[in-house]
């Protein structure tokens, strides 16, 4: 029985996207809106905040947040619009809100980005 069980769940993370790292962030392999582990990149004004593991969390729309792995870290959102994307993030490592935008963004391939920031997600 457990077996079975070890199987039906490898199955069910390979059919969600869970198993492929190769994978960029969009609402097609995304099951839920939980946050999800994955590989990030923010850029802000040429600055790295976040580079590696982290977290990504959909919403039913494409819109979506990364987390930097850690309890009080950096964020940035990506809220999809008519014209592209608006990005907003942190800035400073305890904020606990989004108080900063990052402008508008444009997709290129798994990135968000514009002359002054850069978001990607991966899975």
């Amino acid at each position: 029985m457990r077996a079975f069980i070890t199987v039906a769940l490898i199955a069910a993370f390979a059919a969600v996207g869970v198993a492929s790292s190769a994978k960029f962030v969009n609402e097609s392999n995304v099951a839920d809106s939980a946050a999800k582990p994955g590989r990030c990149l923010l850029v802000v004004d040429g600055t790295k905040y976040i580079n590696g593991r982290c977290e990504i969390e959909m919403d039913k729309g494409g819109s979506f947040q990364i987390y930097e792995k850690g309890k009080r870290g950096y964020f940035a959102y990506v809220n999809l619009t008519d014209d592209g994307a608006e990005g907003w993030w942190n800035e400073e490592r305890t904020a606990t809100h989004a108080h900063s935008s990052l402008g508008t963004l444009t997709r290129n391939g798994a990135c968000w980005e514009n002359e002054r920031a850069k978001v990607c997600a991966w899975r």
